[in-house]
């Protein structure tokens, strides 16, 4: 019936527009389905790696938490078993070193760590002979790691234990492929002095959930200080005269509990600390009667908590 109206030339222009068209709209829903959410995937930020905690060591980036360690006192050694390496010493300093030193030194000590880039200066290349503060022998290291660097991102390990420092020594000295010399011999003498002289102490130990929770128990209430003015008594009047800040001046007296034996002692403190306790400076002018009545008056809120 079309024949009627169009031509045979008009009708295969026609039957062309609409195969190009047809083939355009092809085109575009494959380039839909497929080219585009490739480039999505392809500009999509990488997921980042999760970094899997030591486990067993306890260093300074480990949330773990660890059962409660009683201190004590660890026994003096020979320092000719620390100063030499041992594969027992190098294998508890590569321990210690992966669970305390990596995030900065990076797994190979070469100053590329995963938070290195964020320092100034970078943490020190270990496996190079340049540019060590304190020297790459045996008391250089050992000094760095008790004492720190002041200036630099090297903070002091000295709560490790003289053993543990020493084991860490010598792992550093492994990552370096080159000469560490044995160092001053007065430097020498001196660590060795140290090694051997009385046994580290060491302090009790508990969990951050453990602490937390004595922390709660502890906790001491602050008595309420709210200046309601409907309050009529002696005390209370006296009260709002004196309060600067009724916060602080709460918490000063839950922490200062000695106030509570009798009136003398709460105008000794009050007055020692005011008006940083949150008093203000009208309770040097209380004579002893308005300080029993604000004694009395404390006591009774106190009581009420």
């Amino acid at each position: 019936m079309i024949e009627r109206y169009l031509d045979t030339e008009e009708l295969k222009r026609l039957l062309s527009v609409l195969v190009v068209v047809v083939g355009c709209l092809i085109i575009a829903a494959l380039f839909g389905s497929l080219i585009i959410p490739g480039l999505r995937n392809a500009n999509r930020p990488e997921k980042p790696t999760a970094i899997e905690p030591v486990v067993g060591e306890s260093g300074w980036l480990n949330p773990e938490e660890f059962p409660p360690q009683r201190g004590g006192v660890i026994a003096p050694v020979d320092p000719k078993t620390l100063m030499e390496p041992s594969a027992t010493l190098v294998e508890r300093g590569k321990a210690l070193f992966e669970g305390n030193c990596t995030q900065c030194h990076g797994s190979t000590g070469k100053g590329d760590g995963p938070a290195a880039r964020t320092m100034i200066p970078r943490p020190r290349d270990l496996s190079v002979p340049a540019e060590w503060k304190n020297g790459y022998h045996l008391p250089g290291i050992y000094k760095t790691l008790t004492e720190g660097i002041k200036g630099t991102s090297m903070a002091a390990f000295d709560y490790l234990s003289r053993k543990d420092r020493m084991a860490l020594v010598h792992y550093v000295q492994s990552l370096g492929d080159f000469d560490h010399g044995a160092g001053d011999p007065q430097a020498l003498e001196a660590m060795a002095k140290e090694l051997g002289s009385a046994g580290d102490i060491v302090p009790n130990k508990i969990p951050v959930s453990m602490a937390m929770t004595k922390l709660q128990q502890e906790y001491i209430a602050a008595p309420r200080l709210s200046l309601d003015p409907g309050e009529q008594s002696v005390g209370a009047g006296i009260l709002r005269q004196v309060i600067r800040d009724a916060d602080r001046a709460g918490r000063f007296l839950a922490l200062s509990p000695s106030w509570k034996s009798n009136f003398h002692s709460l105008s000794v403190s009050v007055l020692a600390n005011a008006p940083g306790n949150g008093f203000s400076l009208r309770v040097a002018t209380l004579n002893a009667a308005e300080w029993q009545e604000l004694h009395k008056e404390l006591l009774r809120r106190v009581e009420s908590e």
